[in-house]
């Protein structure tokens, strides 16, 4: 998830950075473009790397608690909660950044396949 992270996010920067908005512009001229994208290479690994362990213990309360497969995942109560905090956490970035909201939804829906009914098949 980290490295999809960062590809996305990688052009998303470049593509808002090529014609700022003035707001943009205030934050450009504070934190170079070279910099903020070095500091999410470098924080993105370990960042996703927790929500997996994460992700995985969520996986397994929910098996133990609630089993019981649908719509090709192996716990379907996990794979809903995870598409809807997918959804809710990508929907105000999707507003926010309405000129590159199409690597806020690639992001959402990687994360979606990755945690929602990747993790659960290879925990199984």
């Amino acid at each position: 998830m980290a490295s999809v992270f960062v590809s996305v996010g990688a052009f998303m920067a470049f593509t808002l950075v090529k014609d700022p908005s003035p707001a943009m512009a205030v934050m450009l001229a504070r934190f170079p473009p070279g910099g903020a994208v070095m500091a999410v290479v470098v924080l993105a690994y370990p960042v996703w790397g927790a929500i997996g362990v994460v992700m995985g213990l969520l996986f397994l309360a929910m098996q133990n608690g609630m089993p019981g497969g649908g719509l090709g995942s192996p716990n379907l109560a996990y794979s809903i909660a995870v598409t809807t905090a997918a959804a809710l956490l990508a929907a105000p970035l999707t507003l926010l950044l309405r000129r590159v909201w199409q690597g806020v939804v690639g992001i959402a829906v990687s994360s979606v396949a990755i945690f929602g009914w990747l993790l659960p098949f290879l925990a199984s």
